[in-house]
């Protein structure tokens, strides 16, 4: 492993990855917030609720987006994949003209890398990122993915070599700030799926302009010279809001089955005692849907060694899911040292900044 994080082999776990799932879990239940909680969700498990079906984190992810999808259909609206995959599209057009691209200049030959936090899964990859990859390829260009998801690395990693890309996987913290690439390396960095809105942050009815800027300095850090292009949502209305994630509440509680399947935890530990709430809060310039886990009875239990004492009412804070503003959001940009040159719309609550690093 070089100073700059790449890696030779087909999937590396880093040693820096800030906790095990069974720490995480720990820091859930004595600290009643865990932030590194929210990748651990997508896992595919073993887990089962009490009928015997399957609590897979993969797998309810899967169920819930294909009902979305279902439900965009029978509506006649824009379900929250689709508007992201038009906005994409229009990127794919641009990115050329984002990044100077000259007929035969350095940039041209050489080309341009392409960074992706969080790429999700191999759909999700073949839409959005492959043809950014494929626009941008040069002599020295590469490819570069990074997530805490084994799940998503290992098929994408699978589907590399039929594609005949060099993808290098590397597991991480996609908020690590890292610097993946050499100074004289240019590098399109690009986070889909409103991943930069479950940046951690606590519960705060005030705008999170600390956290928001500093995870833009994380993310400006992987290359010297580089843009970046970050999805997020833009629909402030907190019923939308609490009725699209109400939808799918066995997702959001699944890494509960997951502690039950895999961890040392002993038998008063029942899965089925937490029940899901989203926590709502803003203003114009924000929203932060809180995604908690409420007790609904007291539990006494223990896991890996450590007593745990849970009451009811207690509230375990899951993870984030913000949205901002476009005026919030560029002047964050800016204090974080990038300048803003493109916002891609479908002006009802799906956005893409395209951003520049300053040097």
């Amino acid at each position: 492993m070089s100073q700059l994080g790449k890696s030779d082999e087909p999937l590396k776990d880093r040693e820096e990855i800030s906790l095990s799932f069974l720490e995480t879990s720990l820091q859930l239940f004595q600290q009643k917030y865990a932030p590194d909680l929210g990748p651990e969700q997508y896992a595919h498990h073993t887990g089962v609720d009490r009928e015997g079906n399957s609590m897979s984190g993969a797998l309810l992810w899967a169920k819930a987006e294909a009902q979305r999808i279902s439900n965009a259909l029978v509506t006649g609206t824009t379900n929250m994949v689709d508007a992201e995959l038009k906005l994409v599209q229009k990127l794919h057009e641009r990115v050329r003209d984002y990044v100077q691209w000259y007929h035969q200049d350095e940039r041209c030959r050489k080309g341009v890398s392409v960074l992706e936090y969080g790429p999700g899964t191999v759909r999700a990859f073949q839409q959005k990122t492959l043809p950014l990859v494929t626009a941008l390829r040069g002599e020295t260009s590469r490819c570069t993915l990074v997530d805490r998801s084994k799940e998503f690395l290992g098929d994408i990693a699978q589907l590399s070599s039929a594609l005949g890309l060099k993808i290098e996987i590397i597991r991480d913290d996609i908020f690590s700030g890292r610097r993946y690439f050499c100074d004289d390396e240019a590098a399109f960095v690009v986070m889909f799926g409103r991943t930069f809105g479950n940046l951690a942050a606590p519960i705060n009815g005030s705008p999170p302009v600390e956290a928001v800027v500093e995870t833009l300095k994380k993310i400006s850090n992987s290359a010297k010279r580089c843009w970046v292009a970050i999805s997020i949502g833009s629909d402030l209305r907190r019923d939308v809001a609490k009725s699209y994630y109400e939808a799918h509440p066995e997702f959001q509680l699944n890494v509960f089955y997951r502690m039950k399947a895999e961890l040392p935890v002993d038998a008063n530990f029942d899965p089925e005692a937490f029940e899901y709430e989203s926590d709502v809060r803003g203003e114009d310039q924000f929203m932060q849907v809180i995604h908690t886990a409420v007790v609904k009875r007291n539990l006494d239990f223990c896991l890996g060694g450590k007593e745990i004492v849970l009451s009811s009412g207690d509230r375990l804070h899951l993870k984030n899911s913000f949205s901002f503003s476009e005026l919030f959001f560029k002047k964050c940009a800016r204090r974080a040292g990038f300048v803003s040159i493109d916002v891609l719309s479908d002006n009802a609550g799906s956005d893409i900044h395209v951003l520049k690093r300053l040097d």
